[in-house]
C-alpha cells in the first residue's frame, strides 16, 4: 500500500496537533480567550476557492486546445492564497503562550485550503493534470 506525501504530512500535522493541545492545554490555564474562536473563520478560505473555481473556470476545458486563462480569475486565487497564509500568521501571531498549538491548528485547516486552491487554480487556467 501506497501512502502519498500529503496523507504523511496531514498524518504529522494531526499527531502535533494532538501533542500540544495535550502539552500546552490552552483551554485549561486560561490562555484561549473568546475572541480566539475567530481563528477558526481560516476555514471560510476553503469554500471561496471552490467558489472561484466553480464560477469562473476557463473558456476552455480541453488542454489540447490553445487556450488563455481567464487572468482575474488567476489573480482572486493568487489573493485568497496570500490572504490564507496571513491570515494563518496573524492567529498564530494572535495565540501567545500556546504557539505550537496555534500552528498545529492553522497547519492542519491550511492543508484542506491548499487542496482547494489547488483544484480552483487547475479550474482557471484550464490546465489539468
Amino acid at each position: 500500500m501506497v501512502v502519498g506525501p500529503v496523507s504523511i504530512v496531514a498524518l504529522a500535522v494531526g499527531a502535533s496537533f494532538v501533542w500540544a493541545a495535550l502539552k500546552q492545554r490552552p483551554f485549561h490555564y486560561g490562555l484561549w480567550k473568546p475572541f480566539h474562536w475567530l481563528a477558526l473563520s481560516q476555514l471560510l478560505f476553503f469554500p471561496a476557492a471552490i467558489a472561484v473555481g466553480t464560477l469562473w473556470p476557463s473558456p476552455t476545458m480541453n488542454p489540447a486546445l490553445p487556450h488563455d486563462p481567464n487572468r482575474a480569475a488567476s489573480l482572486c486565487v493568487y489573493v485568497l492564497w496570500y490572504a490564507s497564509l496571513a491570515s494563518g500568521a496573524f492567529w498564530i501571531w494572535c495565540m501567545k503562550g500556546f504557539r505550537w498549538f496555534a500552528s498545529s491548528l492553522m497547519a492542519l485547516i491550511e492543508l484542506p485550503t491548499l487542496g482547494a486552491l489547488f483544484v480552483a487554480g487547475m479550474s482557471v487556467s484550464g490546465d489539468w493534470l
